[in-house]
């Protein structure tokens, strides 16, 4: 008979309880529902999500049809979003249904690719003995230009952002490169598991791509992460200062307390465990102990930005301030008030979403608009007030 594979696995009727009251499978501490009203356990999330990327792929392949070239091109969009979400709920994390979520997943964004406005391309990065995958969304123009390497959140996929029909980034003028580090996306499927410090092996590889390129200015790379990205860019940084800028939201800035498997769902932690290949948990907490920026912030000595919501449970503000404060170049902070962890769109900001503001401020950076002596931390407040002043 097999047991549970970590001590707090008997949650998991709290969890489904969670899940089937609030209609949210994880930041129970945000309003409104996030799955689909059918679902009351995280072992039916998968499914009812997949239908809904069903719906929107069967509506997409018509309009295609019809030539209706805009509507399809965001019913591809919302597709592959519902297929990604649904690869992430599933259960096992690493079964067989996963990977066909994940493929239908690609398949849509790879039509929406091929009907967006500005060219997506599929490129493959030099990892451990193969290769792992990476999404290349290049601006117009041959001219070099500034560029940033895109880290993804936990389990998150190239796919998910940024949105070729909204990038903010190329809206900017910077060529972005996506890519699925290890634990990840395809990376994850191909065997390629996260460790401790093995996403700044492939940050490198992706700085080494884009500094190859006729269309890119190698000394204006940088490096942008979302959520657990945040943490990977910085370490990152640490390791590779041809990095020029780097900057992030949805923070995951460890110092020495990784809450995100402690305090937070259980889900989490299965989910992470199953991206680094491990079922021993006194084998996987013995890694996350290297998972720290202490020791590392120091060494990074181009310009950095940091957003956090204030009560953010994945990443206590205590931490946050810490690598900030360690950080020995140039840095800004924004601590949005009353937020948590998902400041996508805050209602500082009217609702626009951050990263619209992560990326001008990248574009700045990449510009030299940054004063090397720059130090800024703001807490922004949810009238607005703070931001620009």
């Amino acid at each position: 008979m097999k047991h549970n594979e970590r001590e707090r696995d008997g949650q998991q009727w709290i969890y489904d309880y969670m899940m089937k009251t609030t209609g949210r499978a994880i930041h129970f501490e945000m309003d409104g529902r996030q799955v689909p009203a059918q679902v009351k356990s995280i072992r039916m999330a998968a499914k009812h999500m997949a239908r809904e990327g069903e719906m929107a792929e069967r509506l997409a392949q018509k309009a295609d049809a019809a030539g209706d070239r805009i509507n399809a091109r965001a019913l591809y969009r919302l597709a592959s979003e519902h297929y990604r979400e649904a690869q992430h709920f599933a259960v096992p994390p690493l079964g067989p249904q996963r990977w066909e979520y994940y493929r239908r997943a690609r398949d849509c964004a790879g039509r929406l690719y091929e009907l967006a406005d500005t060219p997506v391309e599929r490129v493959e990065l030099p990892f451990d003995g193969g290769t792992i995958p990476a999404l290349l969304h290049r601006c117009p123009g041959s001219a070099p230009g500034p560029a940033v390497v895109f880290l993804p959140g936990m389990d998150n996929t190239k796919e998910n952002w940024p949105n070729p029909l909204d990038n903010e980034f190329l809206e900017r003028g910077l060529h972005v490169l996506a890519v699925d580090g290890p634990g990840q996306g395809e990376a994850l499927e191909r065997g390629f598991y996260v460790n401790a410090t093995n996403h700044v092996t492939a940050a490198k590889a992706a700085y080494a791509f884009l500094a190859a390129r006729d269309d890119v200015d190698e000394g204006r790379i940088g490096l942008a992460g979302r959520s657990f990205g945040t943490f990977w860019s910085l370490r990152a940084a640490a390791d590779e200062p041809r990095f020029a800028a780097v900057a992030g939201a949805v923070a995951c800035y460890y110092w020495d307390r990784l809450t995100i498997f402690d305090e937070a769902p259980i889900r989490f932690k299965q989910v992470f465990m199953a991206m680094a290949g491990m079922t021993d948990e006194r084998s996987f907490d013995a890694m996350c102990e290297e998972m720290t920026l202490r020791g590392h912030a120091e060494r990074v000595k181009c310009p950095v930005l940091m957003a956090t919501g204030e009560f953010d449970p994945l990443n206590p503000l205590e931490d946050a301030e810490a690598v900030f404060s360690a950080l020995g170049g140039p840095k800004e902070m924004w601590i949005f008030e009353d937020e948590f962890h998902p400041i996508t769109a805050p209602k500082a900001l009217s609702g626009r979403r951050t990263f619209d503001f992560v990326a001008e401020w990248m574009s700045r950076a990449l510009s030299g608009r940054i004063p090397p002596d720059h130090v800024r931390k703001v807490t922004i407040k949810p009238n607005g007030d703070g931001f620009y002043d």
